[in-house]
């Protein structure tokens, strides 16, 4: 874990990085489905994202989080948990894939999406892992943006994933650490 200051618009902020604990796992369904509802409005059916419970991940993250292929991380503001990310092991050797990288709406467009993704890196490349590989819905243009800038490249795989009753396409990125 680290813990570091930094000041936002004069105000001083206190924000922490950790791997995420199983007593986290309701905060982290929260913070999946309220950014959701955000950052998919728009791209996905509205039906589909508001039948999103805040509940709706909790026993996939039970489940995965127990195992020894997955792992989680969250980024605090003062003891709160405002970000997540779920991370799995790929079928790839030392490759990981991030399943997820998600800050609660009102935290988006402070700079803390940038600080929190620097932070997961190092946890990947202390875990061994020397590449990451992320899905993005192919409309998704903010986060493609974020991603590019952090490094990954659009491998130019197209694919689709279903959602509700509705099919979307995404692409895949992969950055080499």
């Amino acid at each position: 874990m680290f813990t570091l200051k930094i000041v936002i618009s004069r105000k001083k902020l206190m924000i922490s990085v950790r791997l995420a604990h199983t007593e986290d796992i309701e905060k982290i369904s929260y913070v999946l489905a309220a950014s959701w509802k955000t950052a998919y409005r728009g791209i996905v059916d509205d039906d589909y994202l508001d039948s999103l419970s805040n509940d709706h991940w909790v026993d996939f993250l039970a489940t995965a989080l127990n195992g020894d292929s997955v792992f989680a991380m969250v980024l605090q503001e003062k003891q709160e948990i405002v970000g997540a990310s779920i991370l799995g092991k790929s079928e790839q050797e030392n490759e990981t894939h991030m399943i997820s990288l998600y800050l609660l709406p009102e935290k988006i467009g402070k700079g803390l999406g940038h600080i929190f993704y620097s932070e997961i890196e190092k946890e990947i490349q202390n875990k061994g892992f020397t590449k990451c590989t992320i899905d993005v819905l192919k409309d998704n243009e903010r986060a493609i943006k974020f991603y590019k800038m952090h490094g990954f490249v659009d491998m130019f795989v197209e694919a689709k994933t279903t959602l509700g009753s509705q099919d979307y396409p995404y692409m895949v990125f992969e950055k080499v650490l």
